[in-house]
């Protein structure tokens, strides 16, 4: 079996996705800005539930693919 390059990991694809939003939402952290009267933060927080939640699905889903792909080459 082939070596698959660790940068079409599913895993550390998301994980940078992660990390590019957490470094959004702390570049907003010292700002004084609300909306309806809460803080842009808490708003970015908010909206990071349905974020990871999100992402949480596409890993299983990327994951379950590639493994079905695995099963299916070693079957045939």
């Amino acid at each position: 079996m082939a070596q698959k390059s660790k940068f079409k990991d599913p895993g550390l694809i998301l994980t940078v996705v992660v990390f590019i939003y957490s470094v959004f939402v702390w570049a907003w952290w010292p700002t004084d800005i609300h909306i309806a009267g809460v803080s842009l933060v808490a708003w970015l927080m908010f909206i990071g539930i349905f974020i990871w939640f999100a992402l949480a699905v596409i890993y299983v889903v990327w994951v379950e693919k590639i493994e079905g792909k695995q099963k299916n080459e070693t079957r045939g």
